[in-house]
């Protein structure tokens, strides 16, 4: 194969977005709270409800669920923080142009799935309450995977693409680090109080998965 020949595959398999080049995206994995709504959660609170349902003092609630994912003690802690958080979801609200969003990624056929640290009741009650349901492909929370990493890591075992075809859009600076070593592409999410800003947002992501 000659230089322009391989030149042009590249630029076949690859699109070109402001002089960097991008993967075809075929997934994007949408963080929840932070994203397509914000929860006034009471973290102190959650914290010291970890705490209680541990029997220890909690300071972290990732390292937490990791540790005791899958025990009495995690279900336990789980279920009270979910009391938090449905009380949370009662004033939230639907993050603007979402839905346009969701329906524009849905003509372009990739598939939408949420990747939260929320509990599933929690995820699936606000999806069903502003009609988003059909959109998504899978729900993925903490009841499924204690981490966000796990959480990328389950959605790149079901969709079964590329980790560089996965688009990760998360408001988390921390989360990005850790699951960009997975070889995925990643969207830093802005939370941002004008709608317009919100709608450049969901914009820029289009414009990545398009390439």
């Amino acid at each position: 194969m000659n230089q322009l020949t391989a030149d042009n595959s590249r630029v076949c398999l690859k699109y070109m977005t402001n002089g960097a080049v991008f993967p075809k995206i075929k997934v994007v994995a949408l963080d929840f709270d932070g994203v397509i709504t914000n929860l006034n959660v009471d973290w102190d609170a959650a914290l010291h409800l970890a705490s209680t349902a541990a029997g220890y003092n909690i300071e972290n609630l990732i390292p937490f669920y990791e540790a005791t994912y899958g025990t009495p003690v995690f279900q336990k802690a789980s279920k009270l923080i979910e009391q938090l958080e449905l009380e949370a979801l009662k004033d939230a609200e639907l993050a603007p142009y979402t839905v346009e969003f969701l329906e524009k990624l849905a003509e372009l056929k990739v598939a939408i799935y949420i990747v939260s640290m929320q509990s599933m009741h929690v995820v699936k009650q606000f999806l069903n309450k502003h009609g988003l349901s059909a959109y998504i492909s899978d729900v993925v929370t903490r009841d499924k995977c204690p981490s966000k990493k796990a959480q990328v890591l389950y959605v790149l075992e079901k969709s079964r693409v590329r980790p560089e075809q996965v688009l990760l859009v998360d408001d988390s600076a921390g989360n990005i680090t850790n699951c960009k070593v997975l070889g995925i592409s990643c969207f830093h999410f802005e939370k941002q109080q004008n709608p317009q800003k919100t709608k450049e947002m969901w914009d820029a992501i289009l414009k990545r998965v398009r390439g």
